[in-house]
């Protein structure tokens, strides 16, 4: 049974430390009021005031953080401290990569090495950024966490940790490619509907690799205007961002699902969004799109589910 609470070892340190709340809050950049709620437990210090905090009272941040063990919130704040390696180290090869890529332009081999790292370490990097809003607190409404940092990638053994990051990066190389020979979309016609000109850039250059033709929209509000105009047949499938202006993926969902004509308010839509929270995916299958995919784009997942909607030749 652990003898004192976050705030009783707070209180203990600083006395030690003969400092009172006033000099500790002065020396911290907070008010006095917050240092006495921490040390009555009453809220807990910020997370970027852990290492800090701890340096003040002579002790490292882990040590800190360790008498944080208790159900609640603490015991997420020592989780979340022990994340930031997993996220600055993806971030470091995400950097030296790009910079390499740069000096190396003219060397085909050696770029594409270094893209394929970057974004694999990009895939790693969102997994453990998601896992951390678990770790935070951030839930599904039905109380279950989201992509989980340990486990699989589009049915493939995913990186846990750092060290399976790095193993990881040594043969995943090859997955894209073969990601992208396994399906034929020939004869196939996409709509994308996303208001950043690089997203189009992205999803175009993919649709191109599998044999799909692609038309674009920048906003909600042309996306309706393109399926209504067009004759019934010319679109097989909607890619759909939810954030954009003018009028979101939501609404042009359910005014598409609307049309007068039946095969054009049938098309399939999937959306297409950063927000991976269970409440945005359930608020696009009730908008009426069939299927959801993340940003950023995990190239093997979004040919899945397009697959689902049109069942291409494989």
């Amino acid at each position: 049974m652990r003898q004192m609470t976050l705030g009783s070892y707070i209180r203990s340190l600083r006395t030690q430390n003969e400092m009172t709340q006033a000099q500790l809050a002065s020396r911290l950049g907070v008010t006095d009021k917050a240092v006495s709620k921490w040390e009555r437990d009453l809220s807990y210090p910020d997370m970027a005031l852990f290492p800090r905090l701890a340096d003040l009272l002579g002790v490292s941040a882990s040590d800190l953080l360790r008498e944080c063990l208790d159900e609640g919130q603490p015991s997420r704040l020592l989780q979340i401290f022990g994340m930031t390696h997993d996220i600055r180290t993806p971030l470091h090869i995400i950097i030296g990569c790009a910079n390499l890529a740069e000096l190396h332009r003219k060397e085909p081999e050696l770029l594409l090495r270094y893209l394929e790292s970057i974004r694999i370490s990009g895939e790693y990097l969102i997994r453990a950024i998601d896992h951390l809003m678990q770790v935070a607190g951030q839930e599904t409404e039905d109380g279950m966490a989201q992509t989980p940092l340990a486990g699989t990638a589009e049915g493939k053994d995913y990186p846990a940790n750092i060290r399976e990051l790095g193993e990881y990066l040594n043969h995943r190389a090859e997955a894209r490619k073969n990601a992208l020979q396994e399906y034929d979309f020939s004869g196939k016609r996409i709509l994308v509907a996303d208001d950043i000109h690089i997203n189009r850039e992205i999803a175009e250059e993919i649709l191109k690799q599998v044999g799909a033709a692609a038309d674009f929209a920048p906003d909600g509000s042309r996306c309706v205007e393109m399926v209504e105009q067009a004759p019934a047949g010319r679109y097989d499938l909607v890619l759909m961002d939810i954030m954009m202006p003018v009028m979101d993926g939501l609404e042009a969902t359910r005014r598409i699902r609307q049309l007068a004509d039946p095969q054009k308010a049938g098309i399939p839509i999937v959306a297409v969004s950063a927000n991976v929270q269970e409440k945005e995916r359930k608020q696009a299958l009730e908008a009426g799109m069939n299927a959801f995919v993340e940003k950023p784009i995990f190239i093997d997942r979004l040919l899945a589910v397009m697959a689902d909607m049109l069942q291409p030749r494989r």
